[in-house]
């Protein structure tokens, strides 16, 4: 069904870009699998197929990773960086596997494949992708050091929450490209990126078969108001400060939030929250785990 995304209600006036219609347009393609998702690339998902595997060992893992040039430098250069680095750097992708652990490798090369998924052959829209990578990478490096107080937390998996939370936005600017009306005036993409950026985040990540704590964190990062204050800290939790820090500095909205208000933020205690300020305006792990994560 063809749906009209402008409206005109005088014929003297300039047509006005219908963001509904367009929000209904993009729930039907998901419907009715015409949206183009994003995909994660080929080898990333043989590589995860024998990690997965409970037959495979250390040898089988580091065959397959070892036949991409590419992505056997970049998970060297994943292992040699703070999340895993140890005395000695590793040098190859036996070493690189045996530093990161058979268990935390699958997280591993999703982190390094997120990186193709924020690439778009979209001319009009590449800024756009690059500035949304460039923002998931700086949540995903406050997420590690916030995880790195709490011992339930896997530092891996929280680089890869911080990398996925924003997913959902991605197929909203592919198919806002067909559309000049929104790349001239972004304060209607951004209205649709609001919108529907959570909903789509699920859904891709469902589609992917990612862990439940990652749909979550895709589909709820933005709600602030959300009851946390039960149980221990989780993925969802410091993606949420996380993403909020990630804005310090900058004219955003969530740069005027009373922080002391917010849930989350209460849960994790705002000393622990300066601190990890303290850390990044320090520089630290954010050069090193940024060149890892290209």
């Amino acid at each position: 069904m063809n749906i009209p995304l402008t409206a005109q209600s005088n014929p003297g006036k300039p047509e006005k870009f219908d963001v509904k219609a367009f929000a209904l347009e993009l729930r039907q393609d998901i419907e009715q699998n015409r949206i183009r998702l994003p995909t994660l690339p080929t080898l990333s998902l043989e590589a995860l197929l024998v990690v997965n595997d409970a037959a495979s060992n250390m040898t089988d893992i580091g065959k397959i990773i070892g036949k991409d040039t590419s992505m056997a430098t970049r998970l060297v250069r994943y292992a040699n960086s703070p999340l895993y680095g140890g005395v000695h750097k590793v040098t190859s992708v036996k070493g690189a596997v045996i530093r990161i652990g058979v268990n935390a490798v699958r997280s591993a090369i999703l982190n390094l494949a997120m990186h193709d998924v924020f690439t778009t052959h979209h001319t009009l829209i590449q800024d756009r992708m690059e500035g949304l990578w460039k923002h998931s990478v700086a949540v995903a490096i406050r997420a590690v050091l916030l995880a790195s107080y709490f011992k339930q937390l896997d530092r891996g998996e929280a680089m890869l929450a911080g990398l996925i939370h924003d997913v959902g936005i991605i197929p909203v600017l592919i198919k806002a490209s067909e559309y000049s009306v929104l790349l001239e005036k972004e304060s209607n993409l951004d209205k649709l990126v609001s919108h529907l950026h959570m909903t789509l985040g699920k859904f891709i990540l469902s589609f992917w078969n990612f862990e439940p704590f990652l749909i979550e964190v895709a589909g709820s990062h933005d709600n602030l108001d959300r009851d946390s204050l039960g149980g221990d800290v989780d993925y969802l939790d410091i993606i949420q400060v996380a993403n909020v820090l990630s804005y310090d500095g900058t004219d955003h909205p969530y740069t005027q939030l009373d922080l002391s208000e917010i849930p989350v933020f209460k849960k994790l205690g705002i000393d622990l929250i300066e601190e990890v300020r303290q850390k990044m305006a320090a520089g630290e792990y954010e050069s090193e785990l940024t060149i890892a994560l290209q």
